[in-house]
């Protein structure tokens, strides 16, 4: 604390008067600065408001960091759970759905889908999921397209009955090779050995 006193106040104590016409101010006399400690920067008051600004601020900063955190953990989960999409095998239809955009032309996926949907026992959606690859995968991808004509047959020899067996194997040998169809259908027929099964010309 700074302490101002007059030359020759040495023997008062702080905050002493003293009434003596000796002690008044002559204005022609030198002022001396005496100090009774060390120089503090602060007072009392003002560490207190210190420390209670710097609480607030370490409090402010750990609030603000908080959500920070919490969105890099959301973010790293997010993250992780993309990275395990492609790892395994997907689990919904949903996750399907994510790995189809951004691999529109895999006919492997859109097999996978369908297979998925059969499990489920849910045949009408498998037949649409193999409808709807024919009209995403891009029409110069003829082996990709060729592998969901193929399933959409062993779907049908296995669920549906011959007439839309029937319909799928002519819609088939329009879209493709007609030779190659016949011959992966013949295939087909004969694995699951339906081998009296007639199909119209």
């Amino acid at each position: 604390m700074i302490d101002f006193r007059m030359s020759g106040d040495d023997d008062r104590g702080e905050g002493e008067e003293d009434d003596s016409p000796d002690a008044k101010e002559d204005p022609a006399a030198p002022l001396s600065l005496k100090l009774s400690r060390g120089l503090r920067w602060t007072s009392t008051g003002d560490q207190d408001n210190t420390m209670d600004t710097q609480s607030e601020w370490e409090s402010e900063n750990s609030d603000d960091d908080q959500p920070v955190k919490k969105k890099k953990k959301r973010h790293e989960i997010e993250h992780d759970l993309t990275a395990d999409l492609h790892n395994r095998t997907p689990q919904s239809s949903a996750d399907f759905e994510r790995l189809l955009l951004s691999s529109p032309n895999s006919s492997f996926l859109w097999i996978q889908f369908m297979s998925f949907q059969l499990q489920l026992s849910e045949i009408e959606k498998a037949r649409e999921t193999g409808r709807r690859a024919l009209q995403t995968i891009n029409l110069r991808e003829d082996q990709e397209r060729l592998n969901v004509w193929v399933a959409l047959l062993n779907l049908e020899n296995s669920y549906g009955p011959e007439q839309t067996l029937d319909i799928v194997f002519k819609e088939a040998a329009r879209a493709n090779d007609s030779k190659t169809i016949h011959l992966r259908l013949a295939s087909i027929l004969e694995d699951t050995q339906k081998i009296e099964v007639s199909l119209s010309p």
